[in-house]
């Protein structure tokens, strides 16, 4: 059946190839100032078709003044270019047939000395830039990401979930973060936190890519999510900056600079976050004891309070050695340190009555600092895109978390007790790439290299309790522990393009060796494991015409599990929370497929899409009575997991006054558990829905409005209840578009909360959490810098 299946295939592609047999014309061509013959960037291009005035295609140039349209039919064209402050270019009848398959037009532009008075910029971003491979969203053109953190803004990202708490999904599943496409220390375990204080007005654009080709690693069920920093490569000396006063004391502040005045550009931003975090949860459970069965009932509300402060900076240089090697060198530096004040009033009872009622305080010192540095070398070659790069990014991540517990009872009617927690955790990470990257001709391109990645995580844990008879501190052997944890991954992949008229293919293969090796140094354990995977990758493409595209797309991802989750000693939130990890636990892999469509049209871009996964050894949490008392959490392996779902990326702009932006999604999930003692399989179907829209009342006055909803989702325990939240924002522009004034509102309703539901035969819990979540800013930006003369300041759409 495969095999007729795949004839099939073949000969649907051989038709297709001989269908479009006429429709693989190409013109190409670099554009220079005519006098000084320096590449210009920006140029609008336009191909027209003899005897008709209407535009066929339109390009602009890169930044070498390259330009390029391909898949043009038989018949008789002219190339029209044009840009501001020189003349416009018209060509000569050019003809596309048997015999002229590919034109190669360079063009020279002239009057680049005219002067001009003044020039106002009519183009700019879309909020959403959608492609077949992947969704852009553009920070820069979202009010809210003026004033709010990088959590805040990844919430109108498509396809992107975040709850309460900050954890970042995509696709209802887990997502590997990148910053600057590289892998940060920070956007593991503590990803939530540093997501939650990372300005946004820091970030340049957020890139979704649901499944990446072998270039890339394969970590993540749900794909990447590539949070790319500010760097203004603009000439002359630029910058901008922004401050903002919010509610309950909150305040931040960001500027960044760049200074190019040819072959070196310098650049460096600073950003301060001050902010405000309460969260109230209630959290009932009935517990039985599993050797009794005897019911125990606890109730605990806890009041959780901090107040964050984070620093993140950035300085770096490239310069460009000639016309073919260029370097660069850049580094990070991010720190959050907070004070948290947390009370958990608790009761615990069964059949005879109230057992206990006490309040546990706790005060914690806590920060978090990352410094990396990254250098990379760039070779063209003669050729366009022909090039070689090698890139090194080594980043140092530690973390202390000095927690101090008092519990104060009253009945029984006992003295105060108090222990304490000092958690010491440091990540070292580096990563080498060699990347080539050759095109061989106008339809095939070639890509291969090596990319590794070396990470080591150490966790330090000191617990002691206060010993009344001796009137001291005392280590408490069962919170004392230390585990290291090494990863070392050595990966070589390659990729291949290959172009057929309408039609598309890219394959790719990533083989991996992973060397690891779990450290129980409290116990002199050590636990190693190695293996080798490879991951390959399809994408097929097939343009039915300039505005519809269908892509089928394939790969095999893996996502491996932390040191935290690996690490077998236990970490006690309380005396009744226990959370263990498990140094057995596998890599899960996903199988995951993909259809997709894009039809764009007049200012209308829809981009639906089908999806379907396969995955087995997922990670779950499960949860379960140690006794009477205590409940110990600990990651499992799922015998397999299955979801199939559909969602569409709807953007239209109406007009030169609304934007909208609407992104549904529907996804079945199917989960089989019975490894784990779960005799049936458990399903759910659940839905989600983001819409961003932006009114333009005057040219400087805009309002915005974002909203998503989240329906019920499913855990192999329970389930999650639905949650929904509201922002509003205007902005107002002043002193010539230069700055800005804009007011945002985050959950207006004050809707946003959590709500957990666990069943199992031994346990019954309801957890509800809600937070401090409206929060209202008042800010100011500003943009300023001096352009080189250069003739690149905006290009014309009057053709």
């Amino acid at each position: 059946m495969y095999k007729k299946l795949f004839l099939i295939f073949v000969q649907l592609v051989v038709l297709t190839v001989l269908a479009n047999a006429q429709n693989n014309g190409v013109v190409t061509g670099k554009i220079t100032d005519a006098a000084s013959a320096q590449p210009l960037e920006f140029v609008t291009v336009a191909v027209m078709v003899q005897g008709n005035a209407a535009i066929y295609k339109q390009e602009v140039t890169n930044a070498k003044g390259i330009y390029k349209f391909a898949g043009l039919p038989d018949g008789q064209y002219y190339i029209v270019a044009s840009f501001v402050g020189y003349d416009r270019f018209k060509s000569a009848e050019l003809r596309i047939d048997a015999s002229h398959r590919k034109i190669d037009l360079n063009i020279s532009l002239g009057g680049g000395a005219k002067k001009l008075n003044e020039v106002e910029v009519v183009a700019k971003k879309p909020l959403y830039s959608n492609t077949i491979d992947r969704k852009v969203y553009n920070v820069d053109q979202d009010v809210m990401a003026k004033s709010g953190s990088a959590s805040e803004v990844l919430q109108n990202v498509p396809l992107v979930q975040v709850d309460i708490d900050g954890n970042v999904s995509l696709r209802n599943s887990t997502a590997t973060i990148l910053i600057n496409g590289k892998v940060s220390p920070i956007m593991g375990k503590n990803a939530a936190a540093a997501l939650q204080q990372l300005p946004a007005n820091s970030i340049e654009k957020i890139e979704v890519i649901t499944n990446p080709s072998a270039k890339y690693k394969p970590d993540g069920t749900g794909g990447i999510i590539n949070i790319v920093l500010k760097k203004n490569v603009k000439k002359g000396l630029n910058g901008s900056v922004t401050a903002n006063m919010g509610n309950q004391e909150r305040y931040n502040a960001n500027a960044n600079v760049n200074y190019n005045p040819g072959k070196v550009n310098i650049f460096g931003s600073y950003s301060i976050k001050q902010d405000d975090r309460l969260r109230l949860t209630t959290n009932n459970r009935s517990q039985a004891d599993p050797s009794t069965s005897a019911l125990a009932y606890y109730h605990d509300e806890i009041s959780a309070r901090s107040r964050p402060f984070s620093n993140t900076a950035l300085i770096g240089m490239d310069y460009a050695i000639d016309d073919k090697n260029s370097l660069g060198l850049s580094g990070n530096y991010y720190f959050r340190k907070m004070h948290k004040n947390d009370i958990t009033l608790k009761t615990v009872s069964n059949s005879s009555g109230l057992l206990a009622d006490y309040d546990r305080l706790r005060k914690n010192y806590e920060y978090e600092r990352e410094a990396d540095a990254t250098f990379f070398f760039e070779h063209n070659f003669k050729n366009e895109g022909h090039k070689i790069r090698l890139e090194f990014n080594a980043a140092h991540s530690p973390e202390v978390e000095d927690n101090h517990y008092t519990n104060t009872y009253r009945v029984p009617v006992t003295p105060n007790q108090l222990d304490n927690t000092l958690i010491k955790q440091t990540a070292d990470n580096q990563q080498l790439t060699l990347a080539y990257e050759n095109p061989l001709s106008e339809n095939t391109k070639l890509e291969f290299g090596y990319d590794g990645r070396y990470n080591r995580q150490d966790l330090d844990f000191y617990g002691e309790a206060y010993d009344a008879t001796q009137q001291r501190f005392v280590a408490d052997a069962l919170k004392t522990n230390r585990f290291i944890y090494n990863e070392n991954i050595h990966a070589l992949y390659g990729t291949v393009e290959q172009a057929w008229r309408k039609f598309g293919l890219m394959l790719g293969l990533r083989a991996e060796y992973a060397d690891i090796k779990s450290h129980l140094i409290t116990t002199a354990t050590t636990i190693p494991n190695h293996y080798f995977k490879v991951y390959p990758t399809l994408h097929l493409t097939y343009q039915l015409s300039d505005s519809k595209q269908l892509q089928l797309n394939y790969s095999r991802r893996v996502r491996r599990p932390e040191g935290d989750d690996l690490n077998p000693f236990a970490e006690y939130a309380d005396p009744t929370n226990i959370r263990v990890g498990n140094p057995h636990l596998l890599p899960e892999i996903i199988h995951s497929v993909e259809l997709g469509y894009q039809w764009k049209h007049n200012g209308f871009t829809i981009l639906p899409g089908i999806y379907y996964r396969y995955k087995y050894n997922g990670f779950t949490s499960i949860t379960t009575p140690l006794n009477s008392t205590t409940l110990v959490t600990t990651q499992q392996n799922l015998a397999n997991d299955q979801a199939v779902g559909a969602d569409v990326v709807f953007s239209a702009s109406i007009g030169d006054k609304l934007n909208i932006n609407f992104t549904p999604n529907a996804f079945y999930n199917q989960i089989d558990a019975s490894n784990l003692g779960y005799s049936t399989k458990k399903n759910t179907f659940t839905w989600s829905a983001n819409l961003n829209s932006s009114y333009v009342i005057t040219k400087s006055t805009m309002l915005q409005i974002n909203s998503n909803y989240k329906s019920a989702r499913l855990t192999p325990q329970g389930r999650y209840l639905p949650s929904f939240v509201l922002n509003l924002g205007a902005r107002q522009d002043i002193f010539h578009k230069k700055g800005s004034i804009y007011f945002t509102l985050s959950d207006v309703f004050k809707s946003q909360r959590q709500k957990a539901e666990l069943s199992s035969p031994l346990l019954v819990q309801n957890v509800y959490t809600r937070s401090n979540s409206r929060i209202g800013y008042l800010g100011l930006s500003y943009n300023f810098g001096v352009m080189k003369k250069k003739k690149d300041l905006t290009f014309d759409n009057s053709l």
